[in-house]
């Protein structure tokens, strides 16, 4: 699964989106954000890649579930 880097064009956070189909393609999504907790624009940054020597995420999208 490939990880995305989003930012929120409401609260300006960035967070990573795990999803199956190219974002970058897009450029932008209507989503929901963990942080503002509603369906803003976002900004696609890039792809994030998982081998050593990428640049680790930032923040990972919080837990909804506890």
């Amino acid at each position: 699964m490939t990880k995305w880097r989003l930012k929120c064009t409401e609260c300006g956070r960035e967070w990573i989106l795990p999803v199956s189909f190219r974002l970058d393609e897009m450029g932008k999504i209507y989503h929901y954000c963990p942080y503002c907790k509603k369906n803003t624009f976002h900004i696609v940054l890039g792809k994030v890649e998982d081998e050593a020597g990428d640049p680790a995420p930032r923040e990972e999208a919080p837990n909804l579930e506890e």
